[in-house]
């Protein structure tokens, strides 16, 4: 990968000098949709959504990841196991975790096929690719790949850009932290071709002890745009390498100022942690896009997608049973070994592959009236093996032995419908109409308990319809209804039996809204209230091959209210704001606390709890004053721009687990950011900008994420011999680990474009 960015490097610096002679298109209208994003919503579908411009993407991006981009969105909680935003990140937006937030990139499916997570780790600097970021909140729009049951993001990588250009970031931050990122960008080429290339190296030690990360990625597209057709390649190339972080900081220290930083990960091995306790992991993905015109009002479009993944993490794991890893134990002449100390790696090796096609139909001249017609078809090929490289003790089978094996083989497809119609000249209406069919086969357990090839098949259907209705010139209102399924992910699988699988999960959207749009200001209030039927969440249990996993909840709600607001309170200053008020509650919660004593399991019955990891208010602030501005001159040489942004957030508090438990909570926080944007024109190429950051400038101390397991004891206080471990009362403990987020941090990136 390295020397394919080497190579990259210098083929960008290249390109421009070929791209002089390229003829300039006058008439680009072809190119406004070169893909068609059937996944994607506009003006007029009643679907709360937030766009983010390539304009505001350059003014915003660093070293972070996306999900630090988005995080001043409504409803949009943003966390880090490295404490710094670079590495494993995530994101839940209205409670709901990564897995059920669905991402697609040109409409093509990006969580993962059995985990449904998104590892945004993967494809480092992607946002630096993007020309628009689309968040919707709730079911959303008919998608390809996962259910959406929080959110739909929808990344757009298809923009051409008729003029050559080409250009470089650096940039240098705390903890460590660079990134070098390099673009070039032929333009048309006899008003028909096009060549884009992007190549990005992010380097940080992160916040955590030892939480480095070393990330490259690149992306290569070529496209052509005929009168009637176009054309698009993607290569989107990853990879990682990082320090494990992923056990949180422990309870016992996280409000230690020197120990707030300690990462367990590779201290089971003698004297200084493992330095090779990583994570290493590649994916590439190949993407193609076909858009042919039929006639004035039809158009399809046809697209390909394979996606290969390989790769690792690596564990230096102590005092390991040799029965745990199918082995025998250790004869001697004197003694019997039965446990030994071992370096695993778990890898994977997974193919994802298929197609997705749209038909389009406009029904006329000002293209808000549209009539689709879409799917996809998906296979993921994926294949789960570990492997023990170093072991303290010969284990008989040599270097390398493969302690497991197993594979699995997942089917996904969906068609769907859609209808955007006006109604007279104030109204408008939406249907949306999606079949959804996914067959599982994996290596699990039969109903004897024993390993045995296992399929699952689900069926679903999900409705979606709305309306729009203008009162007024400013006032506008709207209203939504969906259905959406969601099957159980690879855990919840292959970890029960026929008898204890857990049921797909469903959910029921309603959204209400309003805006109120002005010259100078506008407003919108959405109000939403998601109600689930066999949501999956964790209480503990243990089912009947053994595994703690998730089961389904009869019934649990989200209701809420997201509000959104712009005033330009004069030509230099510009005020926004929003905040989500919600109360999140499963009605009725059964939790299954271990007994270490008894080795059996109590049952404690709850009334109303609150939903885990949703907080009830969550809330962002903005300030951008406009210091300096020459560009409005047009006699200026050198046009000058200084603007200063300010940010807070607050996030309310958050439960760590379904019992509303206040001994192991995320307390609410606040923090505030600070951002200067500094460009001048014409001084070196086109443009050079400078951004200035402090991030947390308050140096505030606080927690984005953790986990909790709860048990009792009598006998036994777990507390001088693990630092995760808290007493709660009596005789009940709990194990906790804590994400704290970095305090006061600095970046400082240069960009210049040519």
């Amino acid at each position: 990968m390295t020397s394919v960015i080497r190579f990259f490097l210098v083929f960008l610096w290249i390109t421009p000098l070929f791209s002089q002679t390229a003829d300039s298109l006058t008439d680009v209208s072809r190119l406004s949709e070169v893909v068609i994003q059937a996944t994607r919503v506009g003006h007029g579908i009643p679907v709360p959504h937030t766009n983010l411009k390539e304009a505001e993407i350059k003014k915003r991006l660093q070293a972070q990841d996306l999900p630090y981009l988005l995080s001043g969105f409504p409803s949009v909680v943003e966390s880090s196991d490295a404490g710094a935003g670079i590495g494993y990140t995530g994101m839940r937006v209205r409670g709901s975790d990564p897995t059920r937030v669905n991402v697609t990139i040109n409409g093509i499916p990006l969580n993962d096929a059995e985990s449904q997570g998104v590892f945004w780790v993967d494809l480092p600097d992607l946002a630096a690719s993007a020309s628009e970021i689309q968040v919707q909140r709730g079911v959303g729009s008919s998608t390809n790949g996962a259910g959406a049951f929080g959110a739909t993001v929808n990344i757009d990588l298809s923009k051409i850009d008729p003029e050559p250009s080409a250009g470089v970031s650096l940039s240098l931050g705390s903890f460590g932290t660079k990134r070098v990122s390099v673009q070039s960008n032929t333009g048309l080429l006899n008003k028909k071709w096009s060549f884009t290339g992007r190549a990005s190296v992010i380097q940080s030690d992160g916040f955590i002890d030892r939480a480095s990360a070393d990330l490259q990625s690149m992306h290569l597209k070529a496209a052509y745009s005929g009168d009637r057709h176009t054309m698009q390649l993607h290569l989107l190339s990853g990879r990682e390498i990082t320090y494990q972080a992923w056990n949180g900081v422990p309870a016992q220290f996280i409000n230690h100022p020197e120990l707030r930083t300690f990462n367990s990960a590779g201290t089971e091995s003698p004297g200084e942690p493992y330095k090779d306790e990583v994570d290493h992991y590649t994916q590439n993905h190949w993407l193609a896009h076909y858009k042919l015109q039929l006639n004035p009002v039809w158009q399809v479009q046809l697209n390909g997608h394979y996606t290969r993944g390989f790769g690792y993490y690596e564990q230096y794991k102590a005092d390991q049973h040799f029965e745990n890893y199918g082995l025998n134990a250790l004869e001697l002449p004197d003694t019997q070994i039965v446990e030994t100390d071992l370096i695993r790696r778990r890898w994977l090796d997974n193919h994802f592959y298929g197609g997705t096609f749209v038909l389009k139909r406009r029904l006329n001249q000002s293209n808000q009236d549209l009539f689709l017609l879409g799917g996809a078809v998906s296979r993921y090929d994926g294949r789960h093996f570990g492997e023990i490289i170093w072991s303290e003790w010969l284990l008989g089978q040599g270097k390398d032995f493969r302690y497991y094996d197993n594979s699995a083989d997942k089917l996904d497809a969906n068609l769907f419908v859609k209808l955007q119609k006006s109604i007279g000249q104030q109204a408008g209406g939406y249907i949306d109409l999606q079949i959804r069919r996914v067959t599982y086969q994996f290596s699990g357990f039969n109903q004897e308990l024993l390993p045995a090839p296992q399929n699952v098949g689900h069926l679903f259907f999900n409705p979606k319809l709305g309306f729009t209705l203008n009162l007024s010139k400013f006032w506008e209102t709207y209203g939504f209804a969906g259905v959406a399924h969601r099957e159980p992910n690879r855990d919840d699988y292959v970890q029960s039996s026929p008898a204890s699988r857990p049921k797909p999960e469903r959910l029921y959207d309603l959204e209400l809204g309003a805006k109120w749009m002005h010259d100078h200001a506008n407003f919108s209030a959405n109000l939403y209230y998601m109600r689930y039927k066999d949501q999956l969440v964790l209480d503990g249990g243990i089912n009947d091959v053994g595994a703690y996993i998730r089961t389904n909840v009869a019934d649990s709600h989200r209701l809420g209210l997201e509000l959104e607001g712009q005033v330009q309170v004069s030509p230099s200053l510009l005020f926004s704001a929003n905040a989500a008020i919600s109360r999140n509650k499963i009605n009725g919660f059964l939790a299954f606390v271990d007994d270490w004593d008894t080795g059996e399991q109590q049952v404690v019955q709850y009334g109303s709890t609150d939903l885990s990891f949703s907080p009830s208010i969550v809330s962002n602030a903005e300030l951008q004053w406009q210091v300096l501005n020459t560009e409005k001159n047009g006699a200026e040489k050198h046009p000058l721009s200084l603007t200063c942004h300010i940010r807070g957030k607050y996030v309310g508090k958050q439960y760590l687990d379904n019992t509303s438990n206040e001994a192991a909570v995320l307390p609410g926080y606040f923090y505030s950011d600070v951002r200067l944007n500094f460009t001048v024109g014409n001084l070196l190429g086109k443009e050079i900008g400078l951004i200035i950051s402090c991030n947390n400038w308050l140096n505030k101390k606080y927690e984005a994420n953790g986990w909790v397991y709860r048990f009792i004891s009598q006998q036994y206080d777990p507390r001088p011999d693990d630092p995760y471990a808290k007493l709660e009362s009596g005789s009940t403990y709990h194990l906790a680990g804590y994400f704290p987020q970095a305090g006061r941090t600095w970046m400082l990136t240069c960009k210049v474009d040519f």
